[in-house]
């Protein structure tokens, strides 16, 4: 894993993590040249495909397609280098493919203009989340709740590590363990215990 990682960020040394973001945050814009890249990687090895795949492609991707600018200058320049690992934390233990069925809430507190980010429950819990051991945030899949009313799945930015990288409190990650063929790749579980973020994390 610690060898995958470094070839991730040797690869993004090269440039190569930014293709497909906008000149204005180190890339080309550019999707075409980072599929051409990312198909690559897999004549290579495979866990470095979907690392990397996962940093730059689905947590970085929902940044760049789901966020504004306010998110895209606060994290792309730092995707894109390997500076900030990320992770796409929207698959749970219990609705499968169901993602609309998903069960993690962010309950807005107009008081505080602050999101609670909490996992009901065991099965509810993010599954097999890539990045997840080596992660210091997320983007995190909710059900958005304001007022008492349900507006549907969201994706919020959520830290999952402190900048020594300790987890954060009300953060659990649990280990997968190795996988045949992508043992390179640090899968995990993650649990939220009403864990806040500012209103300006929504990736709106």
């Amino acid at each position: 894993r610690l060898r995958v990682l470094e070839w991730c960020k040797l690869l993004a040394d090269q440039g190569l993590g930014s293709l497909a973001y906008p000149k204005e945050y180190g890339g080309e814009g550019s999707m075409a040249k980072y599929i051409r890249v990312f198909e690559t990687m897999g004549y290579h090895d495979l866990s470095l495909a979907i690392k990397f795949g996962v940093q730059v492609g689905l947590w970085g991707g929902s940044v760049l397609e789901l966020g504004t600018k306010i998110h895209h200058e606060k994290y792309l320049l730092k995707t894109g280098k390997v500076e900030l690992l990320g992770c796409f934390a929207m698959t749970e233990t219990g609705h499968g493919s169901n993602v609309r069925g998903l069960e993690t809430t962010a309950t807005y507190d107009v008081d505080t203009q602050e999101f609670i980010i909490n996992t009901p429950d065991y099965g509810a819990g993010k599954e097999y989340i890539g990045n997840a051991l080596h992660g210091e945030i997320a983007s995190v899949f909710c059900q958005l709740i304001v007022n008492g009313e349900n507006h549907g799945v969201h994706a919020l930015v959520v830290p999952l590590k402190d900048e020594k990288g300790n987890q954060l409190p009300g953060i659990q990650v649990k280990d997968c363990g190795y996988k045949l063929g992508l043992n390179g790749v640090d899968n995990g579980r993650i649990w939220f215990d009403n864990v806040r973020v500012p209103r300006e994390n929504l990736l709106n």
